[in-house]
């Protein structure tokens, strides 16, 4: 046996998956990846949620592999954060332009989950500073912020929080009702106003939500919400890890309902997967406090020099030509709304298909042992969207084509029909 099919087998034995029964597992190895696809030493596999809403503009993208090669040139391996780089504080300077935050700061982190984690802190952190004892940060009963931080999987109503919940306790809380399409969101916003005392420091919203099931919100509920905020003085942190970077047509989700939150995270898409960054956009308002008090979270590697050049690449493609791929994802989102509510209409087992852009899923009625059959028939069927309990994710890059688009939808539409009654 050659050592590589060594180090396979043992790589297939020893990976704990996250969020899955590790004996049930059939995992396919992935050797290479072009554009829209992912490879296996057989298959052509379309990547239709861009892995996990990551991979926004694509893989083995030159103009990002271009940029990995031109730091590595500079030999620096890691410079403590203390320290400054050409491509963080420009990315920085970038980040709070786009968030229309002058004299705005950014903090880095790894991911998504440590950045909502440190920007609900320094929520409570600035009210502290401010001589308020608030200490709350309220979330939706159906969001999710991260799993890999205490604070991220505490704060998410998720079902996923559930066991964290077993041995930690924060006064971080998915309890503010979601809201209905059926009376705009009134009577959630009538009871998140009731929730929102003196003890409340922060709320924690998704620009659009995301793993949680695509959960819209009605127009002008963001900005309802804003204001009951603005009125209590209380800080709104707006959760963009999924949904920014043009995922819903906007370059952040948030400025479809017209809001400005104090403070913004993201991560995901803004280095398109090529390696791991997260950010926490603070407006002046908030970063004031820090400039005669101390930041007292952070990571070894924030702001490494690395991820922000690739960072810095991406953002030069999602503005590129006057962000030419957000108007793609306005124009073609129509199109897949439209089919994704075809297939919803043509099984019974598909209880709705909900889409903000190229955000979108179909939710199911199925037990737990057919929505496996599902996945694995869409793998089947050469096409990938990520699962997560009983919602299949549309999730494409943002230049996907509409001949493209159309097939994935077959596909999705093909593998439906093989499931067995």
């Amino acid at each position: 046996m050659s050592f590589s099919n060594v180090t396979k087998n043992i790589y297939r034995s020893s990976s704990l998956i996250p969020w899955m029964k590790q004996g049930y597992l059939n995992s396919l190895e992935i050797v290479k990846a072009q554009g829209h696809f992912i490879y296996t030493e057989k298959k052509q596999i379309t990547d239709f949620t861009c892995g996990a809403m990551v991979v926004s503009l694509g893989h083995n993208n030159a103009h990002v592999q271009n940029s990995i090669m031109d730091h590595l040139k500079t030999g620096i391996a890691y410079v403590p954060s203390n320290f400054s780089t050409i491509n963080r504080d420009y990315l920085s300077d970038r980040l709070v332009d786009l968030s229309n935050f002058p004299k705005g700061k950014v903090l880095y982190g790894n991911g998504g989950a440590d950045a909502n984690e440190m920007a609900c802190f320094l929520a409570q952190e600035y009210q502290g500073l401010n001589n308020k004892s608030s200490s709350r940060i309220l979330s939706f009963q159906q969001s999710f912020h991260g799993g890999s931080t205490i604070g991220a999987s505490l704060i998410s109503g998720d079902a996923r929080r559930v066991t964290k919940s077993k041995y930690y306790c924060l006064p971080w809380e998915p309890i503010m009702p979601n809201p209905n399409w059926l009376d705009n969101g009134e009577s959630s916003l009538e009871e998140i106003s009731n929730l929102l005392d003196d003890s409340v420091s922060g709320i924690l919203v998704e620009g659009s939500s995301g793993s949680a099931g695509c959960i819209l919100y009605p127009e002008g509920y963001l900005k309802k919400l804003e204001n009951l905020c603005l009125e209590k003085d209380i800080l709104l942190i707006c959760d963009e890890v999924m949904s920014g970077f043009g995922r819903t047509g906007f370059f952040w989700a948030h400025q479809k309902q017209d809001i400005k939150p104090d403070i913004i995270t993201c991560a995901k898409a803004l280095t398109s997967g090529y390696t791991q960054l997260s950010g926490i956009i603070l407006n002046d308002r908030v970063s004031e406090v820090f400039q005669e008090n101390p930041v007292m979270c952070g990571l070894t590697y924030s702001g490494h020099p690395l991820a922000c050049t690739v960072a810095n690449r991406c953002l030069d493609l999602y503005l590129d030509n006057d962000m030419i791929l957000l108007d793609n994802v306005n124009e073609k989102s129509i199109l897949l709304n439209k089919l994704g509510n075809q297939i919803a209409n043509k099984y019974d087992f598909v209880k709705e298909y909900r889409n903000n852009g190229f955000l979108g899923c179909l939710e199911f009625n199925l037990p737990e042992e057919k929505l496996v059959e599902v996945s694995n028939l869409l793998l089947k069927n050469n096409i990938y969207c990520m699962r997560i309990r009983h919602n299949i994710f549309t999730s494409p890059m943002l230049g996907i084509d509409e001949s493209l688009l159309e097939e994935s939808m077959n596909q999705i539409d093909t593998a439906l029909s093989q499931l067995e009654n």
